[in-house]
């Protein structure tokens, strides 16, 4: 019997060890989704924590819309302990930054339950990819033009050998 509660004891001191804040040792809400690090609610937007607010300083100057060059800010931050959102600010056709405001055709949000936390994925699509979001923008259009001509490729060479 004893045993049993020693197991119980040290489980319970592993998942808690497990869910603090990297950066305060606050009880952690959600993860990173950049640096996967487990994360307070204070501390989970990218500017708040330490690995992902270095690489946003350095990355500044390239995080820029590709039509207008307006700065872009991508974030994410939490409204409840369990629930998140992500905004990369980058087209998801073709991995370019677009802006919020003018090149943004189209919004789409993902969400996922990972180990019961709602995360909520903004995905954007810009102006040339907005008309073939259900191929995947530009990216998945390729990658489908690429696997139709391999087949083809295949049944030519095959039938004319």
């Amino acid at each position: 019997m004893q045993d049993d509660t020693d197991v119980k004891n040290r489980r319970q001191r592993m998942i808690n060890v497990a869910r603090r804040c990297n950066e305060c040792s606050e009880e952690a809400l959600g993860r990173c989704p950049d640096c996967r690090h487990n994360l307070c609610q204070d501390h989970f937007p990218k500017q708040q924590h330490s690995p992902c607010a270095e690489k946003q300083m350095k990355m500044a100057h390239t995080q820029v819309c590709y039509v207008c060059s307006a700065q872009v800010y991508p974030d994410q931050w939490s409204i409840s302990r369990t629930s998140h959102f992500v905004d990369q600010c980058r087209c998801k056709g073709c991995g370019r930054y677009v802006c919020d405001e003018l090149h943004t055709e189209r919004k789409i949000d993902d969400v996922f339950i990972i180990r019961g936390h709602r995360y909520q994925y903004t995905a954007r699509y810009c102006d040339i990819c907005s008309p073939i979001y259900l191929l995947g923008g530009i990216k998945g259009l390729t990658r489908w033009i690429v696997v139709i001509g391999t087949i083809v490729a295949t049944i030519f060479f095959y039938l004319h050998r």
